[in-house]
This record gives C-alpha cells, structure tokens and sequence, in this order.
C-alpha cells in the first residue's frame, strides 16, 4: 500500500472513531483528565515523512503517535509538551506511517 494511501486510512479510521483519537486513546469527547482535543491532523514534511498534531484545552499534554516501518516494525514517538489551547506536533522517522495518534495529560 502506499504511504499516501495509510494517511488517508487513518484519516478515515480516525473519522470514523467519531471524530476521537484511534484506538489508543480515548475519543476527544472523553480525553484524559478532562482534557478536549480537536481531531488530530496527519501531517507530511518535506522530506515526505509523516507526522501528526492535535489541539486540546483543559490543561497541559503531549500527543504520541505510533509509527510503522517495514523491516523494523511499530514504535512510538511524542511530540512537545503544549498548554491548555497549544498545540503538540509528532514526526515518524523517514520511510514510516503513522498507525495512531494519542494524548497523555503531563
């Protein structure tokens, strides 16, 4: 499958989790901690890896996204910390997918 073609599954993935989070965390509606997140954005830098970002309010977080690479496997990485209204940017390595975004309360 092409990479362009997993962004836009988990787009969709993501759009069908009734506009939350993926499977690894809970929806927007319920987040951790009474925190309330827009539907996360897939991202593709210039070098054409992918990332993700996500906007909460109700207190201070850090997005992590779990990222696939053939021949590797899955991995997680986490973005900047960001306050209540911030934003928080995740990147997978060159040559990897995003599979799942998520937010912990830090």
């Amino acid at each position: 499958m092409r990479s362009h073609h997993r962004v836009a599954a988990v787009a969709a993935s993501l759009a069908l989790a009734g506009g939350g989070l993926l499977g690894l965390a809970p929806t927007a509606g319920a987040a951790p901690a009474g925190l309330s997140c827009s539907t996360p954005k897939l991202l593709t830098g210039s070098a054409g890896h992918h990332g993700a970002s996500i906007s909460c309010t109700g207190g201070a977080f850090t997005e992590f996204i779990d990222c696939y690479k053939a021949g590797y496997g899955t991995y997680r990485h986490f973005g900047n910390r960001a306050v209540s209204g911030g934003t928080s940017t995740t990147w997978c390595d060159i040559g990897a997918d995003v599979t799942g975004v998520g937010v912990s309360p830090s």
